[in-house]
């Protein structure tokens, strides 16, 4: 009895590399226009046990904040990527002012973060699991790679769409 087998290759995945150039980061919170609201938004009252983290300022909600629970796809509009997709975030009811910081809050730090880096054509070059102690280095070595256009920044967890990063 003879048993015939095949080798298969298995693409390593693409690695961030070590030893680059520091790129400075500039964070954008809400690339794409906000979906209109409607009638009748999702809205939620933010507890100690319910932290909503506002995807327009990047501070979570403080107990008793009312927050809207809305669908968001963090894509350019007229742009045709499979990476499209619409998932919920929060935005606090009331018009808070929009992050233009140069370091992202504690707050948002304190998740496990997944850092998936895009070329020009919103194509996927790239993606990391990071914590905060990473995250800068991390996202900056994707950065680094001129391929790559900004980074998207999911909540590893809740898998929920948080900032995107570019060059500064």
């Amino acid at each position: 009895m003879s048993i015939k087998t095949e080798a298969i290759s298995i693409e390593k995945p693409l690695q961030v590399r070590t030893s680059v150039q520091p790129v400075q980061l500039k964070y954008v919170p809400l690339p794409a226009p906000l979906p209109p609201l409607g009638d009748h938004p999702i809205t939620m009252t933010a507890s100690n046990g319910l932290r909503a983290p506002c995807r327009r300022c990047l501070l979570d909600a403080s107990p008793g904040d009312k927050v809207h629970l809305i669908g968001y796809d963090p894509f350019p509009l007229d742009s045709v990527t499979p990476y499209r997709g619409t998932y919920a975030i929060f935005v606090h009811a009331h018009n808070c002012t929009p992050f233009s910081g140069a370091a992202l809050p504690d707050s948002q730090l304190e998740r496990l973060q997944a850092a998936r880096a895009f070329d020009e054509n919103h194509m996927l070059m790239a993606s990391e699991i990071v914590n905060a102690s990473e995250f800068e280095k991390v996202v900056g070595e994707m950065l680094a790679d001129r391929k790559a256009s900004y980074v998207n920044v999911y909540n590893a967890k809740a898998g929920c769409f948080a900032v995107r990063v570019e060059r500064g």
